[in-house]
């Protein structure tokens, strides 16, 4: 399916919800703005420096929840199901989920980082293959992050380019968005994500349909 027809799904979709959809935005984004605020990430201290962006990785992933809890927003979205601001803050409420956030963004950035120092196309790759963990882990309370990335891998077999597509057909958005000093953000982001979480719900009622065991 064309990129197109994912983001007029999502404005569709995003039709009547874009209130909650940017307070979740603004929430997230407050929140890293406060951590930020408090690291010197431009000094020219080595050690000074280290130790910031070692805060600053640290604070990202035991905020995991929050990130989480804002992609459950949208992908409830894409479900025309109407999610509550809490939606945002559920996974700080469960041990569970709260570990299964940590666990899958910790990893999540630091392969992603990793291989994107060394080599883009890898770190691409990586990056299209367990973006959507955090939907998989909203439809499948009982899988772990480990088990969750492993389905995120299998349904986003033969699907990456498409993904790649869509993030492709944002980019006059961006453009956009560093346009305005990052003002715009707060309304591509739910744009974006809307159309992503429309992708992954179309995949995965494919490959359920493709699994279907024939005449049931």
């Amino acid at each position: 399916m064309q990129s197109s027809v994912y983001k007029q799904f999502a404005l569709r979709m995003l039709s009547g919800n874009w209130g909650i959809s940017l307070l979740a935005v603004v929430a997230t984004m407050l929140v890293q703005a406060v951590i930020t605020t408090q690291l010197d990430l431009e000094s020219t201290d080595p050690s000074i420096l280290f130790v910031s962006i070692g805060l600053l990785y640290g604070a990202t992933v035991l905020l995991a929840p929050l990130e989480l809890g804002r992609n459950w927003v949208f992908l409830d979205i894409a479900k025309a199901e109407k999610p509550s601001f809490g939606l945002l803050f559920d996974a700080f409420g469960s041990l569970k989920d709260y570990v299964r956030a940590v666990t899958y963004y910790a990893v999540f950035y630091l392969g992603l980082n990793v291989l994107m120092l060394f080599l883009i196309v890898p770190g691409v790759w990586f990056y299209l293959t367990y973006r959507i963990v955090p939907f998989v882990l909203r439809d499948q309370p009982e899988l772990s992050a480990f088990q969750a990335m492993r389905e995120s891998r299998r349904l986003m077999r033969g699907h990456k380019r498409t993904m790649l597509r869509l993030y492709a057909s944002f980019i006059g958005w961006y453009v956009l968005v560093l346009f305005t000093g990052g003002l715009a953000y707060i309304f591509v982001q739910p744009y974006i994500n809307t159309a992503l979480a429309g992708l992954y719900v179309e995949i995965k009622a494919a490959t359920d349909a493709n699994e279907q065991p024939v005449g049931s």
